[in-house]
């Protein structure tokens, strides 16, 4: 009896050394940060007609280690109540109208995502908030750019993002179009 016990535990442990065995964290583990996003969606959305235009009046990032400067993570926006609005007289006025004046201020604390090859305008995107008037919404952040700590950075994007008090919307997302640059 005692022999065969002292079989059954040699069996059951190999069996659980086997069954786990390549499960190695380190190397199977899926790499989450810059993961290509390939959505039709994302394409469609990005197709559309900004409704505003604006520059930032100041941005944070952050690089990451061993990128130089062609990929970097957006923290921060701000960007002024005074911009473009394309769309017609109605809306301009609504937006306008909601925003009282007021920056807007768009944060992330999620690392960038690549998006798919079909396209190069925006090459990266990041999920985050806008805050207008204290209220926040969820956004997403679709954008190209080059930085570096040293010298200059800049960054070109859509803000897009759902705004449900503003009717004239008609449910579709208020899109931004936005350009930031700064000089050390």
């Amino acid at each position: 009896m005692n022999t065969t016990l002292k079989l059954l535990y040699a069996v059951t442990i190999t069996a659980l050394l086997v069954s786990c065995g390549g499960n190695d964290k380190t190397t199977d583990a899926p790499k989450l940060e810059n993961t290509l996003v390939k959505d039709s969606k994302i394409t469609e959305i990005l197709k559309k007609k900004s409704v505003m235009y604006g520059k930032a009046e100041s941005f944070e990032f952050n690089l990451l280690e061993g990128e130089e400067g062609e990929k970097f993570n957006i923290t921060m926006i701000v960007m002024s109540a005074d911009m473009n609005c394309t769309a017609d007289a109605m809306l301009c006025e609504e937006i306008s109208s909601f925003i009282e004046g007021n920056k807007l201020v768009f944060s992330s604390s999620e690392e960038y995502a690549l998006i798919e090859e079909e396209s190069p305008e925006y090459r990266m995107m990041q999920k985050g908030t806008v805050e207008i008037n204290g209220n926040t919404y969820n956004g997403t952040l679709y954008y190209n750019g080059k930085g570096n700590d040293e010298v200059e950075a800049w960054f070109h994007g859509k803000l897009i993002f759902e705004l449900p008090a503003i009717k004239s919307l008609k449910g579709e997302p208020l899109i931004i179009e936005l350009k930031g640059k700064r000089k050390k």
